[in-house]
């Protein structure tokens, strides 16, 4: 009988070869086991132990500094006898102005009784003649020797101008009467509506005394500053509710246009000379600070009705990083009256207005 022997067909995926594989990573597995063991107890044998003793607190001894007193102050020298002087006449006070030229043809100060403040047609006028317009107060001769006359009543016409693109057409109305003014500018602006300044007031021994600032931009709130020239002068702001002294001479930010020119056409000699300058305390809706103004120069201006020669003024900086510039021109042949007016922004925008036609006010 032959015996029939089965053979199992090793095929792909036959167990030999995989049951080998197993052995070998159980293998390996050991391996690593063991030394892992083997270094743990290396480890353990050989380490140090960590001195765990606590450090002893260190006691702080603090020094204050002691406040150092002031050197006490010398004693003033005795008083030296007083030499005896014969009187003299009072000289006039000093002008308004940082810096005032020599000129050989520049006349000399004017008296106080010899100007005074009317309806700007006639300047210079004699105090005589005052007599015959009760009310009409002296100018600002009184206070600083110069001659002072503010222009007669009048309305100029400007184009507007936004980065030199012109964009409306503002106003500038003055009226100058029976010893009071009012000055009024207003620029419509696009989109935002007419800016609206109103100055009024009228005329002391400074010159220009404002009584009332208002301030209208666009659709934005009103404000309003008023000049309390009583026996304590003081500024009411009404856009803060707050209140603070009032310095003589002070103007807002409209009328110090027409306090120089009122300067330059009273005396125009002085501006014949770069580098005269004037400081005006000047008020805006919540504040009061000092402008300098210099004269820069005469340029020659192009206008709708030709050239025009002014006289250049630029407000120099109020304080250390002032980066908004204010430039004026005045035309002498326009009694003074500012012919452009241009304000330079930090971000370096321009707005400016530029003269275009002179009517009745």
């Amino acid at each position: 009988m032959t015996d029939v022997v089965e053979h199992t067909p090793a095929g792909p995926s036959g167990t030999g070869r995989p049951r080998r594989r197993w052995g070998l990573w159980a293998a390996v597995l050991m391996a690593v086991f063991v030394v892992h063991i083997l270094i743990a107890f290396w480890v353990a044998v050989h380490r140090t132990k960590l001195d765990d003793t606590p450090i002893p607190s260190i006691p702080i001894t603090l020094i204050p500094l002691k406040p150092v007193a002031p050197p006490e102050p010398p004693e003033p020298p005795p008083p030296k006898p007083k030499p005896v002087v014969k009187p003299r006449p009072p000289a006039p006070a000093p002008p308004d102005t940082l810096a005032a030229p020599v000129a050989t043809d520049t006349p000399g100060p004017v008296a106080a009784s010899e100007t005074v403040a009317g309806e700007g047609n006639t300047p210079g006028a004699k105090a005589s003649d005052a007599a015959a317009a009760p009310g009409v107060p002296l100018t600002a001769a009184a206070a600083n020797g110069d001659k002072f006359d503010p222009p007669p009543s009048v309305t100029l016409t400007y184009d507007a101008l936004m980065n030199g693109v012109r964009n409306q057409t503002g106003q500038l109305h003055w009226v100058n009467e029976n010893g009071h003014y009012t000055l009024r500018v207003a620029v419509p602006i696009i989109f935002f509506g007419t800016f609206e300044f109103i100055s009024e007031g009228g005329y002391d021994a400074n010159g220009i005394a404002p009584s009332r600032y208002v301030e209208k931009r666009g659709r934005r709130a009103e404000y309003i500053t008023d000049f309390h020239r009583d026996a304590t002068p003081t500024l009411h702001f009404s856009r803060s509710g707050q209140s603070v002294p009032l310095a003589p001479g002070a103007q807002d930010r409209f009328s110090v246009m027409m306090q120089l020119a009122s300067y330059a056409r009273g005396n125009p000699e002085r501006y014949t000379q770069v580098g005269v300058t004037h400081e005006f305390t000047v008020v805006d809706t919540d504040s009061s600070e000092v402008w300098p103004v210099q004269y820069v120069g005469s340029e020659t201006m192009a206008t709708r009705n030709g050239y025009v020669e002014t006289r250049h003024f630029t407000r120099l900086p109020r304080k250390a990083g002032d980066e908004r510039r204010v430039d004026i021109w005045l035309a002498p042949s326009l009694d003074w009256l500012p012919v452009r007016v241009k304000q330079t922004e930090p971000s370096g925008n321009e707005f400016e207005l530029i003269f275009t036609e002179k009517s009745a006010p």
